[in-house]
C-alpha cells in the first residue's frame, strides 16, 4: 500500500466497528468468548434427523452487512452465506473458490481472475464477473463505510470485466501478494446492483448456507445452499448458532453435548481440567494470532532503545507459552513474520530471558510502568517475570475490552499496552502497526526506511529479493523493538463427538467458513 495510505483502515476515521474488528481477532476461531443458554433459536433443526452443526458465539453487533461488517461475530452471522473468490487454508495457502486461477501482468499493475463456470447465488441467478467488479467497486467507492475501502486504498485503483469470466484488478502500484488482500472480511461477491444496508433483510450471497432464521440476541439458523458451487462437499444439512452471554457457559453446553465445539483457550487456559478430554477431539488449524506488547517510543522511559531491548530480554517466553497458552502456541522473536511464512528473516538471535542482558541495558537504571490490556493472563505473566528481575516495578490494569477499544482508546493511547493481531501478509503489518500515518500504530514509531523496504518487498516477486528485505526489516523491527511478540498462537479447537471430517483452516473469514467435508453423527 502507498506512502500516503497504508494502514488497513487509513484514510477513514477510526469507527467502533473498525475497533471491533480488532478486538475479535482474538476471537479468530468461531467459538470462542461465546455467550448462550442451551437453546436451538428455532426449536432445533436437529431433532428432525438433519445433519446440523451447532455453535456459539457471543451475540454480534454493529453492522450486518457483509460490504460494512466490521465485528467479528457478526461476520460469522453473514459470513456462512456469503463466498470470496479465493480463501487460505492452515498454512497460508491460497485456495481457489469463486475463482479459479488468476495471474499478475508483467508490469505487476493489474492481476486478471477467472471466475469459476456456473458459479450462482444462492436464490439460483448466475454469477457474473460483472458481478464481481460492481462489488469491489463498490467497496473502494469515495463513499464507501467498508472497512475493506482502507484494505485496498493506494493499492486497488479500479475494477473491470474481461469477458464474461475475467475480473481484472487494475493496482495503483505493484502488489505481489494482491490475492491475499481478497480474503478480507467484506470481500465477498455480491449481485450487480446490490444497495448497502439491505442484506439482513434479503441475505442474499453465493455461499455454503442461507440464513434460515436468524433471532438478534439468541441465535441464527443456516440450512445448505444447494446452489453452492461446491454443494456436492458440503455434507451438512445446516448450522445452527446460539449466542451466551456467561462466559461459562459454553463449556457446560459443551460438556452436555449442545454445542459441537469449543476452544481450549477460552474462557480460560487450562479448560480442559473441567472436561473429560479422551471424549472428545483436539484439532490445530494453524497459526491464528499473536499477542504483541506495544511501548509507545514517544513517552519515557520507552523513548529509549535500550529500556525497550531490556523488556524484551527480561520476558521468559516459553514459560508464557506454558502457562498462558497451555502450550499452544510457537516462539516469537519480536519480528511480526508468523512462524508458516515462506519467507522470514534469516540471522536474529533468537531472544529468550537474559537477566545479565537486562542489566547490562538498565546500567543501573528502576524502572516503574503499568501493562495496560484487556489481556489479563499475559499482562500477569509478564509483569511477574520482569518483577523477579532488579530494576523492575510493573504494574497491571486491565480493562474490559469495551473500554480497552472504547472511546479513551487505551490500547492506542497507554504507553504500554498488550494487543492480540491476527495472521496477516508481511506489508500490512507493516502498514498497520509500524508506518507513521498508521492508525493502529500504538508505539507512535516511525522509520522511513522500514516501510520503504516493505514496498520493494510489495513490489518484486524474486524470492532471493524478498529473502533479503524481508531479513533487513526483521533486524530493524528487532532491534527497535516497538512491539515485543512473546509468541504466534495457534488456532485450535476441541471437537465433540459427533463431529467428522476435518477442518482445512481456521473456521474464520480468511479460510472462507471452510465447513466443506464435514459433518455430524447422531
Amino acid at each position: 500500500m502507498p506512502p500516503a495510505s497504508t494502514d488497513r483502515f487509513f484514510g477513514a476515521p477510526l469507527r467502533r466497528r473498525d475497533v471491533l474488528r480488532v478486538a475479535g481477532a482474538a476471537f479468530a476461531t468461531i467459538g470462542i468468548g461465546a455467550s448462550v443458554v442451551a437453546c436451538s433459536p428455532n426449536g432445533g433443526s436437529a431433532a428432525a434427523g438433519k445433519k446440523v452443526y451447532r455453535f456459539s458465539t457471543e451475540v454480534p453487533v454493529g453492522d450486518t452487512d457483509p460490504l460494512l461488517v466490521g465485528e467479528y461475530n457478526a461476520m460469522i452471522l453473514v459470513g456462512l452465506v456469503n463466498e470470496w473468490l479465493v480463501s487460505q487454508d492452515k498454512d497460508g495457502k491460497l485456495i481457489p473458490r469463486l475463482a479459479e486461477s488468476w495471474s499478475p501482468s508483467p508490469d505487476g499493475l493489474s492481476w486478471d481472475f477467472a471466475l469459476r463456470s456456473g458459479a450462482k447465488f444462492n436464490d439460483g441467478s448466475a454469477l457474473t464477473a460483472t458481478d464481481v467488479a460492481s462489488t469491489f467497486s463498490l467497496l473502494i467507492a469515495p463513499d464507501s463505510g467498508s472497512p475493506a475501502k482502507s484494505t485496498f486504498e493506494g493499492v486497488l485503483s479500479s475494477v473491470e470485466t474481461v469477458g464474461d469470466g475475467v475480473v481484472r484488478f487494475k493496482l495503483s502500484r505493484p502488489f505481489g501478494d494482491f490475492p491475499y488482500l481478497l480474503t478480507n472480511a467484506n470481500a465477498v461477491v455480491l449481485p450487480a446492483g446490490y444497495q448497502t444496508g439491505s442484506w439482513i433483510d434479503n441475505p442474499i450471497g453465493a455461499g455454503q448456507f442461507i440464513l434460515s432464521d436468524y433471532k438478534p440476541g439468541v441465535g441464527a439458523n443456516y440450512s445448505k445452499n444447494p446452489h453452492y458451487w461446491n454443494a456436492d462437499q458440503i455434507l451438512l444439512d445446516g448450522v445452527d448458532i446460539t449466542y451466551y452471554s456467561d462466559p461459562q457457559a459454553p463449556i457446560l453446553a459443551f460438556q452436555a453435548g449442545e454445542i459441537d465445539h469449543i476452544d481450549p483457550l477460552f474462557p480460560t487456559s487450562d479448560p480442559l481440567s473441567a472436561l473429560d478430554a479422551q471424549r472428545y477431539r483436539m484439532v490445530d488449524l494453524g497459526y491464528q494470532r499473536f499477542d504483541g506488547i506495544f511501548l509507545n517510543v514517544t513517552t519515557a522511559p520507552f523513548d529509549d532503545p535500550a529500556v525497550r531491548q531490556a523488556i524484551a530480554w527480561g520476558i521468559d517466553r516459553k514459560a508464557i507459552i506454558d502457562t498462558v497458552y497451555a502450550g499452544y502456541a510457537d516462539l516469537g522473536n519480536d519480528t511480526t513474520y508468523f512462524p508458516n511464512y515462506a519467507i522470514r528473516p534469516k540471522g536474529l538471535e533468537q531472544r529468550e530471558q537474559n537477566v545479565d542482558e537486562v542489566r547490562r541495558l538498565l546500567s543501573g537504571r528502576n524502572l516503574a510502568f503499568t501493562i495496560t490490556t484487556n489481556n489479563k493472563q499475559l499482562a500477569e505473566a509478564v509483569s511477574q517475570q520482569l518483577n523477579a528481575i532488579p530494576g523492575f516495578d510493573v504494574s497491571v490494569e486491565v480493562q474490559t475490552t469495551e473500554r480497552y477499544y472504547g472511546e479513551q482508546n487505551s490500547w492506542l493511547t497507554a504507553p504500554l499496552t498488550a494487543t492480540n493481531w491476527p495472521w496477516e501478509i508481511p506489508s500490512q503489518f507493516i502498514a498497520d502497526i509500524y508506518a507513521k500515518s498508521a492508525l493502529f500504530n500504538a508505539s507512535h514509531y516511525a522509520n522511513p526506511a522500514l516501510q520503504n523496504l516493505s514496498f520493494e518487498y510489495d513490489a518484486t516477486s524474486e524470492a532471493s529479493k524478498r529473502q533479503d528485505l524481508a531479513t533487513e526489516i526483521g533486524r530493524i523491527q528487532w532491534e527497535d523493538v516497538p512491539l515485543i511478540v512473546p509468541a504466534f498462537v495457534r488456532s485450535k479447537l476441541l471437537l465433540g463427538p459427533r463431529v467428522q471430517g476435518e477442518f482445512s483452516g481456521k473456521v474464520d473469514y480468511s479460510t472462507g467458513f471452510p465447513f466443506a467435508g464435514i459433518t455430524v453423527e447422531g
